[in-house]
């Protein structure tokens, strides 16, 4: 269902679209990649709509919290905690993340 894809959206008209982390313009449609235009009372009832920072913030808690099974688990988690890192400046998590990554570092 449209719920669990990973397509995104393209309209224009939607009043969510710069805090929705499915949109797209169509300037920045790659080719392979899926599309549609609902109208906002369909998005809603179909739960297409995904805020960007409750989104963001959760990959970033749940990063923060999450605990390495192995050393390979322990690698892609201190990857993520990297790559996470200027976005949890916004969240007010950084020193939280920048912990984990020393725990993990150490470990």
């Amino acid at each position: 269902m449209l719920d669990n894809s990973l397509s995104y959206c393209i309209n224009e008209k939607c009043s969510k679209k710069d805090e929705c982390l499915r949109f797209r313009e169509k300037k920045n449609i790659n080719i392979g990649e899926t599309y549609f235009a609902l109208n906002e009372e369909d998005c809603s009832k179909n739960n297409c709509y995904i805020n960007k920072n409750e989104y963001y913030k959760k990959m970033i808690i749940d990063a923060i919290e999450k605990e390495a099974k192995d050393n390979i688990d322990r690698k892609f988690l201190l990857n993520l905690c990297y790559s996470l890192l200027k976005k949890s400046k916004e969240f007010n998590l950084d020193n939280k993340l920048k912990q984990k990554i020393r725990n993990l570092e150490n470990s």
